[in-house]
């Protein structure tokens, strides 16, 4: 099969591959977003939620970034697109979800995890 140019489509390896870079990619930003926002130190306990002007401007812009994409996926799906272009509109709303999750925990959530010891008899 061929791909997009006339180049060979991509076997299940390298495709398996390409998730995991972009999985690992995608924690990678997740850990540099929680340093800057949370520092390095972790305390125990909760953590207050922080919504400050840029977090509040950085969400509202990836929301509307969001809509744009679900419209342009819509649009090239009914418009008969090329499987590509379709996947590539999906993909970038995808990853402009995650992101916009990543920054909506950031803000509102604050710590969801308590560290406290338990005393309930079970060894785990």
């Amino acid at each position: 099969m061929l791909g997009v140019g006339g180049d060979p489509a991509l076997n299940e390896l390298q495709i398996g591959a390409a998730a995991g870079a972009l999985t690992f990619a995608i924690f990678g930003v997740h850990g540099i977003v929680s340093i800057v926002l949370e520092g390095r130190q972790l305390f125990v306990g909760t953590i207050r939620p922080r919504l400050t002007n840029p977090l509040s401007a950085a969400i509202a812009a990836l929301s509307v970034l969001l809509f744009i994409l679900a419209g342009l996926t819509g649009l090239a799906i009914v418009s008969g697109q090329p499987t590509t272009v379709v996947g590539t509109a999906a993909g970038a709303g995808c990853l402009d979800l995650g992101l916009l999750l990543l920054l909506y925990k950031e803000a509102f959530v604050g710590h969801e995890a308590h560290l406290e010891p338990r005393q309930d008899g079970i060894p785990w």
